[in-house]
Order: C-alpha cells, then sequence, then structure tokens
C-alpha cells in the first residue's frame, strides 16, 4: 500500500472517493504539483476563477465546459488514461476536487508548498 492510499484509508474514504482523490492528487504530480497548476492558470485569463479558490470568499465554481478551456487537452487525457475513464468524467473529476484541493492548500492567498498531505485528503472530504 503506498503512502497516499494509507493516508486516504486513515482518513475514512470509501473505495470510490479514495480512487478518485488518488487519481487527482497524482495527475496533479505529474502536472508540476498544485503550485504549478495554479501558477499556469493564474498567468491566463483565468486568474480571477483561481483566485477565488485561493482566497477567503466563495469559490467560483466549475463546469467541465470551463475546465476544458483552462486545461489543456492532452492533460485532461492524462488523468482520463489514469484512471481509466472516458475524457468527460476526468473533467468531472476535476470540476469536483480542483478548486477544493487549492481552496485546502492555500492561506492567505498563496498555495502552502508545504501542505500536509494527511490534512488536506481530511479537510477535501469533510
Amino acid at each position: 500500500m503506498s503512502l497516499l492510499e494509507t493516508v486516504l484509508a486513515m482518513c475514512g474514504l470509501n473505495t470510490q472517493t479514495s480512487q478518485e482523490v488518488k487519481g487527482v492528487l497524482e495527475w496533479v504530480e505529474q502536472q508540476g504539483g498544485l503550485h504549478t497548476i495554479v501558477s499556469h492558470l493564474q498567468s491566463g485569463e483565468y486568474s480571477e476563477v483561481v483566485n477565488s479558490w485561493l482566497g477567503d470568499q466563495q469559490n467560483v465554481a466549475l463546469s467541465s465546459d470551463l475546465v476544458q478551456k483552462m486545461i489543456n487537452s492532452e492533460a485532461i487525457e492524462q488523468l482520463a488514461t489514469r484512471m481509466g475513464i472516458n475524457t468527460s468524467d476526468a473533467l468531472n473529476l476535476l470540476v469536483k476536487y480542483l478548486p477544493q484541493l487549492v481552496d485546502k492548500a492555500s492561506s492567505a492567498g498563496v498555495i502552502d508548498k508545504k501542505a500536509d498531505l494527511t490534512g488536506l485528503v481530511s479537510q477535501l472530504m469533510h
């Protein structure tokens, strides 16, 4: 059992949710980490959306159409392949988890590069 799987089990996640979170977290790392994703999105036309996730205000909600515009199709396809799902389902996972991951891993408008994995996953599920 990997460290990530151990953390997910410790947080009491069911198998499906655990696999979703694991897949998205592994994909985030494959993309260079949450900090890299946030920096990329902030430098484009989606800075207002991403800044809502970083700040204390209400997170701007995502749609699969918006995610498809924000993140290149190759990266979305990588998540789909990693998870063994179609790209539509991969988009839905990013809609569900990406804003929460950024929100929980940030404070004062900045991604905490030393975010505790156990704490992050636990917060994400509550």
